[in-house]
């Protein structure tokens, strides 16, 4: 390999800092960086809020990252919850609690935009053909009935949509379910042959678009079994065709996002440049 540089990319940390230390420790250790390189750039995608009980000290440690690597997020549906004041079940008491003590300095990380919002719903780097997003990438505005109140409104954006296990579209009060398809579609608009990374969902999911031809290639994905910093981690590796279009889904960063408790365990992923793949981690005990 001969650009040894990449990007590390997670979601759905959910104020879980001892998943985050883990993944930031794996991909900073000696023995991983010698086999996959050294991330440059640091893409979150989202939800590093509600559901664990140390956000302070989540939003802290990636300040801490963020003055040395460039650190690019997207909203997440809690982080939009907790923020515009939203209720979204699955948060305990002692997680209220701890939310209800960050100040204005540790939420200044999500930055406020002209028209009274925070964040961006949306990360495109088309150079390297990323389209990041929370949920999905297609335009709220397109989606929504004219008719949809203010309080079904927000469960349109790109933070609360999610990929579709049906072969057709619709709308829940678990957010706008796409296909691939329409993913796809509006990611073009953008970037040619677009990698959609997304999050949301806390399973990892890959579908490609080759010739007008949708499918998942997930089940195909080999799985290697590794060891690094006296962690069990298990990789998937996906080598980008250039031609083709990728719809690549982050599994849960953080397991106290998981409404089942213990049930979980952190994920993560990594984008390599020389060539060009998207590598998923699962990280065990």
């Amino acid at each position: 390999m001969s650009d040894r540089s990449l990007d590390l990319v997670f979601s759905d940390i959910h104020a879980d800092i001892h998943a985050l230390d883990t993944i930031l420790g794996i991909a900073s250790s000696p023995e991983f960086t010698k086999k996959y390189g050294t991330f440059s750039r640091i893409i979150n995608l989202g939800d590093i809020l509600e559901r664990g009980i140390h956000p302070k000290e989540v939003i802290s440690r990636l300040r801490s990252f963020e003055t040395n690597y460039p650190l690019s997020s997207v909203m997440g549906n809690h982080d939009e919850a907790f923020l515009y004041n939203r209720l979204i079940g699955g948060s305990s008491i002692e997680s209220m609690d701890a939310h209800a003590k960050l100040n204005s300095e540790d939420l200044s990380f999500f930055k406020e935009n002209s028209d009274g919002t925070f964040g961006n719903q949306e990360f495109i780097d088309k150079k390297h053909g990323l389209f990041c997003v929370h949920g999905g990438p297609l335009d709220p505005e397109k989606i929504r009935p004219k008719t949809t109140s203010s309080e079904e409104a927000w469960l349109y954006q790109k933070s609360w949509q999610r990929l579709t296990e049906e072969d057709f579209e619709f709308f829940t009060y678990s957010g706008y379910h796409y296909k691939a398809s329409s993913a796809f579609d509006e990611a073009k608009k953008h970037v040619k042959n677009p990698i959609i990374l997304c999050g949301h969902q806390h399973r990892e999911e890959t579908i490609t678009m080759q010739d007008n031809l949708i499918r998942s290639i997930y089940p195909s994905l080999n799985v290697v079994k590794e060891k690094f910093s006296g962690r069990i981690l298990e990789s998937k590796e996906i080598e980008i065709n250039s031609s083709n279009n990728y719809l690549i889904r982050l599994g849960i960063g953080g397991p106290a996002g998981h409404y089942v408790k213990d049930s979980e365990v952190p994920h993560f992923a990594i984008v390599q440049y020389d060539p060009k793949k998207v590598i998923l981690f699962t990280v065990y005990t």
